[in-house]
């Protein structure tokens, strides 16, 4: 073998089969996630166009993460976790083929409402196994690559390609929008039969006396007793409600300060995912050459200063740039870290760290979307951008920069786990050192 082959395999690491299996699977539900989310807001506006009923169906479709979180995170550390993901897709599939004989008799407002919830819950089982099941499948060193390539087909399905998608299915009829909805789903559910964790892994073994509620406190207080894991939280729920808060206002700014209507601001939206993909592709690049928690400090804070870009924006060019950077940064953020995260937590505690951290960073977006408009109200939509901006940035030096990467090994549960990599918590996998194998 030349001296080249060893770095060419190692800068386009083989993820394999299962991850394959994996990844389809994950394109098709995140297709029906792109259509059913664009989807059911039509179907409210196109019989009941009032604010409060539209705005409520979102508020429905999202508690689940509020009321589920944690038990989600619970039975993935309990039970096999590819069974789970498959019957979330399977309930998703069957809530959906339902509506469709609900909807050939008429529009029905609480079937929406339930269909939204029954949706949420689904959604927060299987973003919570899906995850946490990652290290079964593909070595630690690999992780910002599979969590990158996961990624990218989310961003592409639900924010560029499901929403058009579902409109044209609409226009033909709600039926045969439910009905593909419920296709995908059940197409994902397909695709994972044929995926074998690794070495047959079925999450904790568990004491069989043990309680859901003990089980939650094991798993928060893991969480609580590592630094890493709290100050990278802490930092995931100030983006989160940075980000709803700017999201929420978004639109105030592409008519007020940059005079665009629906097409540029559409337009704009898809610059920020195009942005995102490209994250997708530079931060597992970023994560082989750049200790991991330098990466996540300093995308957190270009992000704020992206956000801060974007408020002060008074032409499309600018503000284009500004969202498009930021959706580099936000994934430089989220894919290091929750590969940090899928390190440092041991196979029996997955579920419950994820679980934590989606309710961390999705917990606070209500709250964020609040913020926005009372901010907005009192101040101006370009003070939102610039304030949170710098609350972010400012917010990301405060929490991680104490932590040193040197010291987070000890942190680490010595546990056996999936293939092990080189990669250190602080290293890149270039440089291996002598402090472990990651977060």
């Amino acid at each position: 073998m030349t001296e080249a082959d060893p770095r060419r395999a190692r800068r386009s690491p083989v993820l394999g089969r299962r991850f394959r299996r994996l990844w389809t699977s994950s394109v098709a539900s995140n297709a029906g996630d792109g259509v059913t989310r664009t989807l059911l807001p039509l179907l409210v506006v196109a019989g009941h166009p009032q604010p409060l009923v539209v705005a409520g169906l979102t508020a429905v479709n999202m508690l689940p993460w509020l009321l589920f979180a944690l038990p989600a995170g619970v039975l993935a550390d309990r039970y096999e976790r590819r069974r789970l993901l498959l019957y979330s897709n399977v309930v998703r599939a069957a809530a959906l083929s339902a509506a469709v004989a609900v909807f050939a008799a008429g529009t029905s407002l609480p079937v929406l409402y339930a269909l939204a919830f029954v949706l949420g819950v689904a959604e927060t089982v299987a973003e919570t196994v899906a995850p946490a099941m990652l290290p079964e499948i593909v070595s630690e060193e690999h992780l910002e690559l599979a969590n990158g390539r996961l990624f990218a087909p989310q961003v592409i399905l639900n924010e560029m390609a499901g929403p058009p998608l579902a409109g044209l299915l609409v226009g033909v009829g709600a039926t045969l929008a439910l009905a593909t909805g419920g296709a995908l789903y059940a197409a994902a559910a397909v695709l994972l039969l044929g995926l074998a964790t690794a070495r047959g892994a079925r999450g904790a073994r568990r004491p069989a006396h043990a309680s859901m509620w003990q089980d939650l406190r094991a798993g928060v207080a893991f969480v609580l007793t590592r630094a890493v894991l709290t100050r990278t939280l802490a930092a995931s729920a100030l983006y989160g409600l940075v980000y709803s808060a700017t999201f929420s206002m978004l639109v105030l700014l592409a008519y007020r300060s940059l005079g665009l209507r629906a097409t540029g601001y559409g337009l704009l939206l898809t610059v920020g995912s195009l942005g995102s993909i490209t994250g997708t592709w530079l931060a597992p690049r970023l994560a082989r050459r750049l200790p991991t928690l330098v990466q996540a400090q300093w995308s957190l804070v270009l992000s704020g200063a992206a956000y801060v870009g974007l408020g002060l924006a008074r032409d499309v060019v600018s503000a284009g740039a500004a969202i498009f950077c930021n959706g580099v940064f936000m994934m430089s953020w989220n894919i290091p870290v929750l590969s940090l995260r899928q390190r440092f937590a041991p196979p029996e505690l997955q579920g419950r760290v994820m679980s934590v951290s989606r309710l961390c960073s999705w917990g606070t977006m209500p709250i964020g979307a609040a913020l926005g408009g009372l901010l907005a109200r009192t101040t101006s939509v370009t003070t939102v951008f610039v304030s949170l901006g710098g609350v972010l940035a400012a917010g990301a030096v405060a929490l991680l920069a104490p932590l040193r990467e040197g010291a987070l090994a000890a942190e680490r549960p010595d546990v056996p786990r999936g293939p092990r990599s080189a990669k250190d918590l602080g290293s890149s996998t270039d440089t291996p050192t002598t402090e472990g194998t990651g977060p």
